[in-house]
């Protein structure tokens, strides 16, 4: 006889089903009821509706049942469960044994109930589980914690929150993050809170926290005076950790507030109600607890049931409706994935569930039917509501889903690298300003140096030794402090000749690095050493007033040794990254997202109020102003992704957008740099011709639209240290364009080489670019082909590595110095992006840097100025570069850095 496959798994697994209740009653050793097997062979005909006792406990009340009743009403609308509607049967326990008892009995009756979801505290659930288990049902705790419940041999108990080892652990772990060195235990003698406060004590001294006294109350008592007066009066704890249950919790925190005890309280989910307000008052304020449910979960499924339960009930779901809307769509999904409603199949499935993603996030069931992996969040009374703490902290990341609410959404070209020995790009720069520390920064208003590691500094009578004190609390995102030596080892490796760091020569200014860097001198004989732990000088190679300055750049920041050596090249992915800063590294999906989260260890965190920052990588200008428009981004503009220029005109006509709108001056220029070793660009009369054909001012007006300043130097005249510029620098002049092209041998443009100009892929680029192409070819009869490349490909040629004629650049001042421009083109000291080679130049710069009267130093940088764009013409100034940013009105605080990367950490979010 041929049997069907399908058919005949499905009669295997019916005498499967019917086998394993055989044996239970068998080996159980009659501990199971009669209405066991008549409940078995019931669900197992899967005959009308899915039976589901429901059991609340309404003191103190919560919104349990409305969540249970949702998740019902959804499942019923798409069919119910294997075909069949769910029915529940509503109880409520009301947190009484006796009562609790009395309703497991009768449910255990109706051999029709399948599961039982309920009975929230410890006490009640315990209890109950007997009958249950003897009976064969399914029992699901959403709110019992303690450990008894789930007893060796149980084979249909389960529940869905962590037990109480896991909650004390991080209760514990928790208090040692917020530096309480000294703890008070208070606990309810009659409650789980008792062994909940054991827990954590033991906890709380392997973290090396010191338990101040132990004290008890009954759950009955109503007066708290004489044990509050005594706290008060002997004990002298940091904080205190409250294992008690509402209301009389509630009635303690209250008379402790009141009678002048200020110190941090840290309760448990039993005080996740709204009872604590009504009760404690604002009394409550400040008190801590944890929980299992953020409704402001990133998650698909959070927000679809936040949203689904404050339209059929108008408030935002509590811990305790996420918990039975979790339970009851737990109990359907491993229904349909055992395809049974046979108790014993749907245990054994659950006991099996690896990484169920339920509304309160994902975990995993144990064998014995505890839960494992399912997060525990801490929120705080803050003006009578609760707020979610620590949500940087959270490891659970999704690129692709946001919380809107505490992320700052901004996009980005690209980012390729954020170690700061290797930056050289402004969007790398930008980014390494949230996670890495420099000695000093820069005054927003006035852009002078101010401290930021370094508390202070002082400088030698010569003005060559420059010694900063290091502030103590700063820390590594491990806890380890920052120290003098991670100064140290990080300028010496940065000027290693192996790391090739594209801007070792901003450290030449120390004494020997320029020798060091060669490889022709130790690295030990920098001018850098490390006096003590938390003190470093620096001895320079001639007096540089604008030191302090220069020490605040990436190439400064301490480095986190061991982590390098350790990981070398894939030191900086999230796994392995150690930072200092104002934020840390989450997440990097490269070519993607970027995601930070704010650094607990910061030593100024309490002031950063933005837990996240999103860096989205967008290439292209209007796909970032289409999401701007959608809300998708926060800001946009400058490094932040350039306004698509022929938009600004329809942003400033727009009432709203206009509001949004920000035009912020920059210290930086956007310039061409030819190759002066390649034809046809090795002439200089060919350089001189293509740069007086560019007509800036008419780029400006039809390409770029943003209002910026055309160049005819390169450091711009507001600079500090620049010599006015109205004399200096080769504008446009399409006559004399001609006539130099002529005398290089082109007339007319005629027998001109193929020459190639290079950019990275952008919207704006390709536009400047094509303009530029356009200018030559009208005004000097010769044609110059335009090629974009990747980000990643471009990066390298910017380092020099290319054989183009010309290579598109931008630039933004480090520090409001000229010598910071002039000095990439030093040919001497730098990475030489025009590979030329002109002895004047590099002597003027070297003359400069050493020079302190400072009249006299204007005339050096004008002087290698006027070489640099006129004489030599060894690159093409466009225009000095104007911001043009929008700014969601929700990011408040917000201003601009012309230099250096966005104070991000001084910004906040509308609430």
């Amino acid at each position: 006889m041929i049997i069907k496959s399908d058919h005949f798994y499905e009669i295997r697994k019916s005498e499967y089903f019917f086998l394993i209740l055989a044996l239970l009653m068998i080996f159980s050793c009659g501990s199971y009821s009669a209405s066991y097997k008549e409940r078995a062979e019931k669900a197992a005909e899967n005959k009308g509706d899915m039976v589901i006792g429901i059991v609340d406990s309404s003191i103190p009340p919560t919104s349990f049942v409305q969540g249970v009743k949702l998740a019902v009403e959804e499942l019923n609308k798409t069919g119910g469960v294997l075909g069949r509607a769910v029915r529940p049967l509503f109880y409520d326990d009301r947190r009484s044994i006796a009562r609790g008892r009395d309703i497991a009995s009768e449910l255990a009756k109706n051999t029709d109930v399948i599961a039982v979801i309920g009975h929230r505290y410890s006490a009640v659930a315990i209890g109950v589980s007997v009958t249950y288990e003897e009976n064969g049902m399914v029992f699901i705790s959403p709110g019992s914690t303690e450990q008894d419940l789930i007893r060796e041999g149980n084979t249909f108990t389960f529940r869905n929150i962590p037990d109480q080892a896991d909650s004390a652990k991080a209760a514990a772990e928790f208090a040692s993050r917020n530096g309480y060195k000294k703890m008070l235990i208070i606990y309810d003698r009659e409650t789980s809170g008792k062994r909940l406060a054991e827990i954590f004590q033991g906890n709380a001294r392997d973290l090396g926290i010191e338990i101040t006294d132990e004290r008890s109350y009954s759950e009955w008592e109503s007066d708290f005076k004489l044990l509050v007066s005594d706290i008060i009066e002997n004990d002298k704890a940091d904080a205190i950790f409250l294992g008690g249950i509402l209301p009389s919790a509630a009635r303690l925190i209250k008379e402790l507030r009141d009678m002048g005890c200020a110190v941090p309280i840290i309760g448990s989910e039993l005080l996740d109600s709204q009872e604590l307000f009504s009760v404690a008052g604002k009394s409550a304020e400040g008190t801590v607890l944890f929980t299992v449910f953020d409704p402001k979960l990133t998650s698909p499924f959070t927000r679809e049931f936040v949203k689904n339960f404050k339209a059929e009930y108008g408030v935002e779901p509590d811990t305790w409706a996420a918990q039975g809307y979790d339970a009851v769509r737990l109990l359907a999904y491993s229904v349909e994935k055992s395809g049974s409603r046979v108790p014993i199949n749907i245990s054994t499935t659950l006991r099996l569930l690896k990484k169920w993603e339920g509304i309160t996030g994902s975990y995993s069931f144990k064998q014995d039917g505890n839960i494992t992996g399912k997060s525990l969040f801490f929120k705080k009374v803050r003006n009578g509501n609760f707020e979610f703490l620590e949500r940087e902290l959270r490891t659970n990341i999704s690129p692709f889903e946001v919380l809107k609410d505490i992320t700052l959404r901004l996009p980005l070209e690209a980012v390729t690298i954020i170690d700061p020995g290797l930056l050289q790009d402004n969007t790398s720069i930008e980014v390494a300003e949230q996670l890495f520390l420099g000695l000093t920064d820069f005054d927003p208003k006035t852009y002078m140096p101010v401290p930021e590691l370094a508390k202070d500094w002082t400088a030698s009578n010569d003005g060559k030794t420059y010694t900063f004190h290091l502030r103590q609390d700063a820390k590594w995102t491990d806890g380890e402090p920052v120290t003098a030596q991670d100064v140290v080892w990080a300028v010496r490796r940065n000027l290693s000749p192996e790391i090739k760091s594209p801007y070792s020569y901003m450290l030449h200014i120390l004494k020997n690095a320029q020798a060091a860097n060669k490889g022709e001198i130790p690295l030990s004989e920098i001018g850098v050493r490390a006096e003590d732990d938390f003190t470093v000088s620096f001895d320079l190679e001639y007096p540089a007033a604008y030191f302090p300055s220069v020490a605040g750049l990436w190439m400064y920041r301490p480095l986190p040794r061991k982590t390098i050596e350790a990981y070398g090249e894939r030191w900086t992915e999230p796994e392995n990254i150690r930072t200092n800063g104002s934020y840390r590294l989450a997440a990097w999906e490269k070519g993607l997202v970027m995601i930070l989260r704010k650094n607990p260890n910061y030593y100024d965190a309490g002031h950063v109020s933005i837990p996240e920052v999103r860096y989205y990588t967008i290439p292209d200008s209007a796909m970032g102003l289409s999401m701007y428009k959608a809300d998708q981004l926060d800001i946009m503009g400058d490094w932040y992704l350039r306004l698509p220029p022929d938009q600004l005109p329809a942003i400033l006509s727009n009432s709203e957008m206009s509001a949004q709108y920000f035009r912020k001056p920059v210290f930086g220029i956007y310039f061409y740099v030819f190759n002066t070793k390649v034809p046809p660009t090795d002439n200089p009369l060919v350089r001189k011709a293509i740069s007086a054909a560019i007509n800036r001012s008419l780029l400006i007006a039809v390409v770029t639209k943003g209002e910026e300043e055309p160049a005819a130097t390169f450091v711009p005249p507001e600079i500090m240290g620049n010599a006015a510029a109205e004399t200096l620098g080769s504008g446009f002049n399409p006559v004399q364009a001609r006539k130099w092209l002529a005398e290089a041998g082109y007339p007319d443009g005629k027998g001109f080489p193929d020459m190639t100009v290079l950019y990275n892929e952008s919207e704006t680029h390709e536009k400047i670019a094509k303009a530029v192409q356009t200018f030559l070819k009208y005004y000097l009869n010769i044609r110059i082909r335009t090629q974009a490349q990747k980000w990643e490909d471009y990066a390298e040629a910017t380092t020099g590595k290319f054989s183009e004629a010309m290579i598109r650049f931008a630039y933004t001042a480090d520090y409001p110095d000229a010598n910071n421009f002039l000095e990439l083109f030093n040919p001497r000291g730098s990475n030489n992006l025009c590979k030329w080679d002109n002895a004047e130049f590099a002597e003027l710069i070297e003359k400069a840097q050493k020079e302190t009267v400072p009249e006299q130093r204007k005339k050096y940088y004008r002087r290698a100025d006027q070489i640099l764009c006129e004489e030599e013409c060894a690159i093409i100034p466009i225009f000095f570069n104007t911001a043009h940013y929008l700014v969601n009105p929700r990011v408040k605080g917000w201003y601009n850095m012309a230099i250096g990367g966005q104070h991000i950490r001084n910004w906040y979010l509308e609430e």
